[in-house]
């Protein structure tokens, strides 16, 4: 049973009322500057004093609507699932020979690459040591963050979050990937993937891939890396998805339509799949992390149920009745996704272990609740046994 707010209501509150951005600088001892962030704070940060959220990060947020575009597409597609935004910003300065290119790139292994680039390169691992030992220590210092972590970047954006994978592979859990230059430096990545070794990698990770009509070299390194990840090693460790845009977007216009597709499946396999929910609230709770309950465990299942994805609210609503098999609720919403499903005999036992649980409990609940409780109930069951 589930009580219910228009979802529209919910939605507009979010976004019209609920959500916080922040604007604040941290100063880099790596740099020996002062570096820019945004903060995306969703409503139920706000609302929710004691829980936490996972933090997806987004690079080239010195471009404002890049870290917008995430931050509006998820509350769009988050499937009631809120999520941190923190932009990360890159400087410009002439005389450091810094932007964005020298924050995102590794060092060139030809002479050719420097004079493409302008000098504009190279800075790759100090950026990484920024990001990791600044930026997300800085993050989960001053936030109520998961130690589960998104990277979301465009262009060369995304070729930096692709040399975060293979320098540091437990520094971020998924990554979409929007149009990734793999052809930067002579295919420099791509031979870095080949001689990446996946089982380096202590749990299975996301990453979503798209692209759109860069070119014929960005293409022909992209596809060697789409091979590589397809191979039977790598689809042990890594779960990957590609889309293709060439035919309708160029580079300019792919992130919005990248950023929409790659946080929907995201959400979809990390949220609304049963397996992995119920694994990952398992080890939340283990790490003391999570304090699991009869009324969060039931709001998991509804997550998917409200989502369409009926099979998968069953098997959660299962480990939920196993963990809490007491709660007559948990019972209630059991009858419910099995009627949806067109199990109505199982409807029907479920409904009816939710009047037994709440009678055997009806010394220690007041009257009025008893009652709304069992006359809900009650209808439920007879509406099945009819």
């Amino acid at each position: 049973m589930k009580k219910l707010i228009p979802f529209a209501f919910l939605l507009i509150s979010a976004l019209m009322y609920g959500q916080k951005i922040d604007s604040l600088s941290i100063h880099s001892k790596v740099f020996n500057e002062t570096r820019k962030l945004w903060i995306y704070l969703p409503e139920q940060y706000l609302l929710q004093p004691e829980s936490r959220f996972e933090v997806a990060y987004v690079f080239d947020a010195q471009a404002r609507q890049y870290f917008d575009a995430v931050h509006s597409t998820v509350n769009f597609v988050n499937a009631g699932i809120p999520l941190i935004v923190v932009g990360v910003v890159s400087n410009y300065s002439e005389e450091k020979k810094e932007n964005r290119n020298s924050d995102f790139l590794p060092k060139p292994d030809n002479e050719e690459t420097i004079k493409k680039y302008g000098g504009y390169l190279g800075k790759a691992d100090n950026f990484l040591d920024f990001f990791q030992n600044e930026v997300i220590k800085y993050i989960d210092s001053n936030y109520r963050t998961y130690p589960y972590r998104i990277g979301i970047g465009h262009s060369n954006g995304a070729t930096f979050l692709t040399y975060c994978l293979l320098q540091k592979p437990e520094l971020l859990n998924a990554y979409i990937l929007v149009s990734p230059n793999y052809g930067y430096d002579k295919e420099q990545l791509v031979k870095r993937f080949g001689n990446f070794n996946p089982e380096s990698l202590k749990n299975k990770i996301f990453i979503s891939m798209c692209n759109s009509n860069e070119g014929e070299d960005w293409a022909a390194a992209r596809k060697k890396v789409i091979s590589l990840l397809n191979t039977d090693n790598f689809k042990a460790k890594i779960h990957f998805l590609n889309r293709d845009f060439s035919k309708t977007e160029n580079h300019g216009t792919v992130f919005p339509v990248g950023i929409f597709y790659g946080l929907k499946d995201f959400i979809d396999y990390k949220y609304l799949t049963a397996e992995n929910v119920i694994s990952y609230n398992d080890e939340l709770e283990k790490n003391k992390l999570l304090n699991l309950n009869a009324k969060t465990a039931n709001d998991l299942a509804y997550n998917c149920f409200w989502n369409e994805k009926t099979q998968d609210a069953i098997k959660i609503i299962h480990w939920a009745i196993r963990k809490f098999s007491d709660d007559d609720n948990l019972y209630d919403s059991q009858g419910e996704f099995y009627e949806k499903a067109g199990n109505i005999s199982g409807a029907k036992e479920s409904y009816n272990n939710a009047l037994k649980m709440l009678q055997s409990k009806k010394p220690q609940i007041d009257a009025k609740t008893f009652e709304e409780k069992y006359n809900s109930y009650k209808a439920n069951f007879e509406r099945v046994n009819k």
